[in-house]
C-alpha cells in the first residue's frame, strides 16, 4: 500500500543527524532536484550558485531563488557533506526531490519538516529508524 507522511521534529530539536541519512535515501531514489533559499540569506544562494556552477536553473521570485535541475554527483556529495550553517542548522530552506517530474521528498523549514507523498511501509520503517523519537507523524492512505 502506499501511504503519504508529514513529519516534523519540535523547532526546540537541535541535533540534526537524522537529515543526512534521510536525504540520501531519498536522493538515491530521485533525478531531479530544486534547492529554495530565501534571498536575504545572501550568503547561501552565492554559495550554492558557486556549486551548482550554471548546470541548475535559477529562478528569482517572491523573496526566493530557487534552483532546479538533474541530479549531478558533486551536488549531492555537497548536500550531503556541506549542509549546515555555522550554527549548525541546515543551510536550505526547503529542498524538494523528484523522480520522472513526480514529487517524492520535501524537506522544508531547514530540515524540520518534511512530506513524502508516495511512500510503503519499508520506507516508513526507514523514515522512523532515522528520525528522533519526538518526532510527530502524520500518516495518510
Amino acid at each position: 500500500m502506499i501511504y503519504q507522511l508529514y513529519f516534523s521534529v519540535s523547532g526546540e530539536y537541535e541535533k540534526i543527524d537524522y537529515w543526512v541519512p534521510l536525504m540520501n535515501y531519498f536522493l538515491s531514489q530521485s533525478d531531479t532536484i530544486e534547492i529554495h533559499c530565501w534571498n536575504e540569506e545572501a550568503v547561501v544562494v552565492e554559495e550554492t550558485k558557486s556549486m551548482l556552477k550554471g548546470s541548475f536553473e535559477t529562478i528569482t521570485e517572491n523573496n526566493l531563488t530557487i534552483f532546479k535541475g538533474n541530479k549531478a554527483l558533486n551536488v549531492v556529495t555537497h548536500l550531503l557533506s556541506n549542509n549546515v550553517n555555522i550554527e549548525g542548522e541546515i543551510k536550505w530552506f526547503s529542498i524538494f526531490l523528484s523522480k520522472n517530474s513526480t514529487t517524492i521528498f520535501h524537506s522544508e523549514h531547514w530540515g524540520m519538516e518534511f512530506f513524502a507523498p508516495n511512500v510503503n511501509e519499508k520506507d516508513i520503517a526507514f523514515i522512523k529508524s532515522v528520525m528522533p523519537i519526538e518526532t510527530n507523524f502524520n500518516q495518510y492512505k
